[in-house]
């Protein structure tokens, strides 16, 4: 009988209670937490169970957060191209338009499909980064002429805002990395330092080989950022500056994030209300 009792207490309730557990965080409950079977001092193999399964059941816990954080931002997103859908198509079926305004109609519903067409784009590209089980590619390519490419693209961005770009790298400047990952991130950076500078303002892109890495530094005089909006730059969906929501969906810099971790960068971001914003992206000239 004492060893009935003693196998119980020491073998058959921890594991009901562990089975019970489970079956809890099964049915969706992550608040499940098992208390230890034994004092710290005589902690065995069953605590250390218990300890893992309490650090999986958080783990698991916060990553539902994540999900529904996700799903119900991506949903956000949606609405408001979708609205504007709806709103100028019904719109466009009133008699008696005239053609100036049928036009400014349909180019208000062929930006709002743009729109939905970056968002699903985007949020494929970062669902890939995220999952990306395979090691980014390793080979050698010219940064100064990928630099220069990227600078090309938003000519006319600068062009509309009379922005002054000053462009300062070598020649050639070789380095061995992911190309096509590395793109992402000059684009949605320079991007970025175009949407954000002024009218008439000014935009720099340097790059040079400091030691055994390759320094990028893309700076702009924008209205620059507080505390709390660099400390969330990098979350999906952020965006700080709302007065230009409609020019992006808050995952470039998400994805940025991401490749940086994945190439073995370094990114690194100074900024101040009104100082404008210095982005400086560290890249190994060649991965080890």
């Amino acid at each position: 009988v004492f060893t009935a009792w003693q196998k119980y207490h020491a073998f058959d309730k921890p594991l009901r209670a562990l089975s019970e557990a489970a079956e809890k965080v099964a049915g969706g409950d992550f608040s499940v937490y098992l208390q230890p079977v034994h004092p710290p001092q005589k902690y065995d193999y069953l605590d250390a169970m218990f300890a893992n399964f309490n650090i999986m059941v958080a783990e698991l816990g916060s990553t539902e957060t994540l999900r529904n954080d996700f799903v119900a931002n991506v949903s956000h997103e949606f609405k408001r191209p979708l609205a504007n859908i709806q709103g100028y198509a019904q719109a466009l079926q009133q008699p008696g338009l005239d053609d100036a305004t049928r036009q400014r109609y349909l180019a208000t519903i062929n930006e709002a499909v743009g729109s939905l067409a970056a968002l699903v784009t985007n949020i494929l590209k970062l669902n890939k980064l995220q999952t990306q089980v395979s090691a980014p590619s390793r080979q050698e390519f010219d940064l100064s002429a990928q630099l220069t490419r990227t600078v090309l693209d938003y000519d006319q961005a600068l062009d509309d805002k009379n922005i002054d770009l000053n462009a300062d790298w070598p020649d050639a400047l070789p380095v061995v990395s992911d190309p096509d990952l590395l793109g992402i991130v000059w684009h949605n950076i320079i991007g970025n330092a175009v949407k954000f500078a002024p009218r008439q303002g000014h935009v720099q892109v340097r790059a040079r080989v400091q030691g055994t890495a390759v320094l990028v530094q893309i700076q702009d005089d924008g209205g620059g950022m507080d505390e709390e909006t660099q400390a969330h730059m990098f979350d999906k969906f952020y965006q700080g500056d709302t007065s230009h929501a409609s020019a992006g969906n808050g995952l470039g810099l998400a994805m940025v994030a991401q490749i940086i971790q994945l190439v073995g960068a370094q990114i690194r971001v100074q900024s101040a209300l009104g100082q404008g914003t210095t982005v400086t992206v560290t890249l190994p000239q060649k991965q080890n």
